[in-house]
């Protein structure tokens, strides 16, 4: 995988991911689990001095890009899994500090769907920090599909097929691992995906991109309430269909959720 694209293509949409940023009143300690190389923490420290920012992600080689581009953001720490221990150096960092649970946000930016589809492991971290910080807030974003999954058309498929150019093994790729993208769902599933072709497409073809719901998270946090939602399809996303000179088949493609404990 080319790194450097897939990291220039993730901070393409920091200000979605950073919605809750004006939401989560009284956080001085945002923990971004599965923060790659950092790259919103990096945008965010600088604008927000007075808030600690805690990146973590089980790639060490991603952590040490974190470190090298965030020499001089005093209040930006980073944190890898290499010895199967991240978890509990962040809790020690936390302590150390003085903060308190109602000083803390867990910030999850399009990871719950590799956490519910590729391992346990990823769950078992999430529920471990959970217990063990009870951070006020628990933010979200990430790919979620809301609609009626409704049949499409045999001719409108290949229009679709013919205007982003799709390489035929691609979908024989796809269907054999999840589903038909004669669907809504199974379009804009494999839509999203593609864009990873030529560039990572084995490990994207091991994530299942609407691999969660709600409720599956719910049950891994425990005592928290919804105090904000909303479904929405991906600004970023409809542009792409607009390039191709093609109406985007409307749906819900990603949600945002804040929790809080009370």
């Amino acid at each position: 995988m080319d790194l450097d694209k897939y990291t220039s293509e993730m901070a393409k949409s920091v200000w979605d991911k950073a919605f809750f940023m004006d939401k989560i009143p009284g956080a001085k300690c945002v923990i971004d689990f599965g923060c790659a190389d950092g790259a919103m923490i990096r945008f965010l420290a600088p604008l927000f001095p007075d808030i600690t920012f805690i990146g973590y992600d089980i790639s060490e080689e991603l952590i040490d890009r974190a470190c090298k581009a965030s020499p001089y953001h005093a209040n930006a720490v980073f944190f890898d899994n290499h010895d199967n221990h991240g978890d509990y150096h962040i809790k020690e960092f936390i302590r150390n500090k003085g903060f308190t649970s109602e000083d803390l946000c867990l910030n999850f930016s399009c990871v719950l769907h590799e956490v519910f589809s590729v391992t346990s492991e990823g769950k078992n971290v999430i529920r471990f920090l959970v217990n063990a910080l009870e951070p006020k807030y628990i933010t979200v974003r990430d790919m979620y599909f809301e609609g009626k999954n409704d049949v499409l058309s045999y001719y409108y498929v290949n229009e679709v097929v013919k205007a982003f150019n799709i390489n035929k093994e691609a979908i024989v790729d796809f269907e054999d691992e999840f589903c038909s993208i004669g669907t809504l769902k199974g379009m804009h599933h494999f839509l999203m995906k593609y864009q990873w072709y030529n560039n990572g497409w084995d490990k994207e073809m091991a994530e299942n991109y609407f691999s969660w719901e709600k409720g599956d998270l719910m049950d891994l946090i425990g005592p928290y309430s919804t105090i904000f939602e909303t479904h929405y399809f991906l600004p970023y996303y409809r542009e792409k269909w607009y390039e191709h000179e093609m109406y985007p088949l409307e749906a819900n493609t990603h949600a945002q959720f804040i929790f809080r404990r009370w």
